[in-house]
């Protein structure tokens, strides 16, 4: 056989038995790094975009940007820049804004105001700034590095039975490259979540310097232009219940004061969306809220 043919066919049945054996082979826990370029990918994007989501998890976890748009008359984007125990202090707002397309006729800002973003703990914005700080070195090494390494690392070998057997994991969360993550559980807890929030607010509460700097904000932004949509991120009902008796936070005053200085509030029922933990909405859920606020974003370009 030429020896030139004979590489060929000797490369070709290589690639096809790596082929084989990655399949065979069980995938590596991609997880944990799928998390964490999430996180470093929405934190460091250089793009402008139309409309950006702010707020906490149930921000990050409970609004997609491409359901989001879809309603909307017009080629524009979105990101979520929603962030875990996020509140509104000024280093976040000021980020938000640094993403914003100042130029477009659509400058869109989707405010998640949940009790606790207006907290003490929560206008720390403790996840936030500790994502902001990552060395420019830990981003590339997270982008590019981890992702080859990764795949090269030791594998346990599947036994040909386990190959055919589907997941039977419960707990299912994807990360979108638009800062939406995904998040679902298939055996949800309603009440899961309630004991975790009754102490969050022990000596936690809402602070009315926190308002009222959110609400000077918002009178300047839409005084330049920029529409302001405010909500409360829909839970359950026992969930709203107990965080209005420990928190401090007033709905009513808080909507008031955000349309009185040029925002828009919309309200949601906790009964039409349904919760896996008590606190942030299944998926397809997360999509249906999606929509609908892409709906009153419709209206704005009318």
């Amino acid at each position: 056989m030429n020896p030139q043919r004979k590489i060929s066919l000797t490369l070709i049945f290589s690639t096809i038995l790596l082929g084989f054996l990655s399949w065979l082979l069980p995938s590596p826990n991609n997880l944990k790094l799928d998390r964490e370029i999430f996180w470093i990918t929405k934190t460091f994007t250089s793009k402008k975009y139309n409309i950006i989501i702010a707020g906490d998890s149930r921000a990050y976890r409970g609004l997609s940007p491409e359901d989001m748009i879809t309603p909307i008359s017009g080629d524009y984007n979105a990101i979520n820049l929603g962030y875990s125990s996020g509140g509104f202090d000024r280093s976040y707002r000021s980020f938000l804004l640094s993403k914003l397309n100042t130029e477009s006729d659509l400058k869109v800002l989707i405010l998640g105001v949940t009790p606790h973003s207006l907290t003490k703990d929560g206008l720390e914005n403790g996840h936030f700034h500790e994502i902001l700080a990552t060395p420019y070195i830990d981003r590339l090494k997270t982008l590019y590095l981890s992702p080859v390494t990764g795949f090269f690392e030791p594998r346990p070998f599947k036994s040909v039975s386990r190959v055919f057997k589907s997941s039977n994991s419960k707990n299912n969360e994807k990360f979108h490259s638009n800062g939406w993550a995904e998040s679902d559980h298939l055996d949800g807890d309603s009440l899961k979540a309630l004991e975790n929030y009754a102490k969050v607010f022990k000596g936690n509460t809402v602070l009315q310097s926190g308002v009222d700097d959110l609400m000077i904000w918002v009178d300047s932004l839409s005084k330049q232009g920029v529409s302001i949509i405010g909500f409360r991120p829909p839970s359950t009902v026992k969930m709203r219940a107990l965080e209005d008796s420990l928190s401090g936070y007033h709905e009513s005053a808080i909507k008031e004061a955000f349309k009185s200085n040029g925002g828009k509030w919309i309200e949601f029922k906790d009964n039409d969306f349904a919760s896996y933990d008590g606190s942030h909405l299944r998926a397809k859920d997360a999509r249906e809220l999606s929509r609908e606020i892409g709906l009153e974003i419709n209206l704005l370009l009318k």
